[in-house]
C-alpha cells in the first residue's frame, strides 16, 4: 500500500486480481466459481468460512446480521484466507456502494435490480474516474464517479493507492440481482450496459415477486423459464452468469444449466441445520 509515505506493494497494475482471478481459473477447468454466504457477524466466523476452501464469500450486508464495521472486519479476514470478498448492499446507492468497496471489497452485489438505468447509475458509483487522456485514447473504458481516499482497499488488492486507482474499475466486479418481473422484462438490456460484470438470480424473491410461494420456486414452471431468460442474456452479452443455492445438488444442476458463479448455503443455514440433523438422531434421549 502506498499513503501518507508508507508502501508495500504486492500486486502490480497488469495482474488480474480479485474474483476476476477465481473467474479465470476456473473457467479454464469449465468449472462454476462457488462460494459461501456470511449473514452472522464477526471475523471468527469469516475466517471459518474462508478456510473451507470457497472461491468467494458474500458478506451479507442487506438480509444479515452486519453492521458497516463488519464489513470491514470480515473482508480483510476473508481476503486474507485467498478467497474473494463480495459485499451485498441494500440499493443501488452511491454511498453505500462507495463504503463497500473502500473495505477492500472484490466485488458488490446489489438487489432488485429493474432496469438499465438503475444498472447505469450502479456502474458510475463503483468506477473511479478515468483520465481525460485514457478515456480518449480507449472510448471503451467505463468511468463513473467513485471517490477517491480509502487507504484500506489497496492493501487489501497488495497494492500501491495509485495502482489501485488505476486498476480497481478493472479488478473490481458489480454483480445485479434479477428477482422481480421487471428485472426479468429488462433483464437483456441490463445485461448490456457495460461494466455490469454478472446477473445473479435470487429465486425466493423472484418466486415471490411474481405472485408465488418464495421457497416452491424449483417447481414453478413460470420462475424456471424466468430464470432460463435471465441465463441467455448473461450469454448473448458475454456476462456471467450467477445463481443463490443451498445444496450441491442444486449447484451440479445450475452449472450444467450453464450457470458460473453459485453460493453453497450460508452460515446460519449450515449452523441452524447441522444442529437440527444431530439432535434428531438422539430424540430417544430427550
Amino acid at each position: 500500500m502506498s499513503y501518507g509515505g508508507h508502501a508495500v506493494t504486492r500486486n502490480g497494475a497488469s495482474e488480474q486480481l480479485g474474483l476476476h482471478a477465481h473467474f479465470a481459473r476456473q473457467k479454464a477447468a469449465n468449472k462454476p466459481v462457488v462460494g459461501s454466504w456470511q449473514m452472522f457477524p464477526g471475523t471468527a466466523i469469516a475466517r471459518t468460512i474462508a478456510q473451507g476452501g470457497f472461491d468467494f464469500i458474500l458478506v451479507d450486508a442487506e438480509h444479515g446480521n452486519i453492521s458497516d464495521h463488519h464489513v470491514h472486519d470480515a473482508v480483510n479476514v476473508i481476503a486474507a484466507h485467498g478467497c474473494s470478498p463480495v459485499v451485498r448492499i441494500t440499493q443501488p446507492d452511491v454511498g453505500l456502494v462507495k463504503r463497500a468497496l473502500d473495505t477492500g471489497a472484490h466485488g458488490i452485489m446489489c438487489p432488485m435490480m429493474n432496469n438499465a438505468a438503475e444498472a447505469r447509475a450502479l456502474v458510475s458509483f463503483a468506477k473511479f474516474p478515468i483520465p481525460a487522456a485514457r478515456l480518449a485514447a480507449d472510448p471503451t473504458l467505463v468511468t463513473g464517479l467513485r471517490g477517491v481516499g480509502s487507504p484500506f482497499a489497496p492493501a487489501v488488492f497488495g497494492q500501491s493507492l495509485p495502482d489501485y486507482i488505476t486498476t480497481a474499475n478493472k479488478n473490481t466486479m458489480v454483480i445485479v440481482q434479477i428477482e422481480t418481473a421487471d428485472g426479468v422484462k429488462n433483464c437483456d438490456e441490463i445485461a448490456a450496459v457495460p461494466g455490469i460484470d454478472m446477473l445473479f438470480i435470487g429465486p425466493n424473491d423472484l418466486a415471490s415477486q411474481m405472485g408465488f410461494v418464495a421457497g416452491d420456486h424449483e417447481k414453478i414452471p413460470e420462475v424456471q423459464e424466468a430464470i432460463a431468460d435471465v441465463l441467455a442474456a448473461c450469454k448473448k452479452h458475454g456476462k456471467y452468469a450467477g445463481m443463490f443455492c443451498t445444496s450441491a445438488d442444486q449447484i451440479r444442476k445450475r452449472h450444467e444449466q450453464g450457470f458460473d458463479f453459485c453460493n453453497l448455503g450460508f452460515d446460519v443455514l449450515a449452523l441452524g441445520a447441522w444442529n437440527a440433523q444431530e439432535l434428531s438422531k438422539i430424540q430417544d434421549l430427550r
